[in-house]
């Protein structure tokens, strides 16, 4: 693999984390602040996350472990905020509840 190979996967992969976490900041701030063009903004980084996934999926640098690997935790991140903004609302409604 080349220098610029590895430089080429650092940046996807630096692009794909950060992106995954701007991506769950914006999308809490917009249901906490109860802001839809918050929600909305968030998806931009979910998006980004994925090209960040694919420009590590592409490029034939990798093998298919870490390809099957990396596409299968960006497609399951894509759902991870819902999924725990359900968990820890669920959770303080319980926890008023009782």
């Amino acid at each position: 693999m080349t220098s610029e190979a590895v430089r080429d996967l650092m940046l996807s992969g630096m692009l794909m984390v950060s992106a995954a976490g701007f991506y769950a900041m914006f999308y809490a701030l917009g249901r906490m602040l109860g802001r839809p063009s918050l929600v909305a903004f968030s998806y931009i980084f979910a998006g980004l996350q994925a090209m960040g996934a694919l420009g590590m999926i592409v490029p034939p640098h990798l093998d298919p472990f870490w390809k099957y690997l990396i596409a299968f935790s960006s497609l399951v991140y894509l759902f991870v905020p819902q999924g725990m903004w359900w968990v820890v609302t669920t959770f303080h409604e319980r926890e008023y509840t009782h």
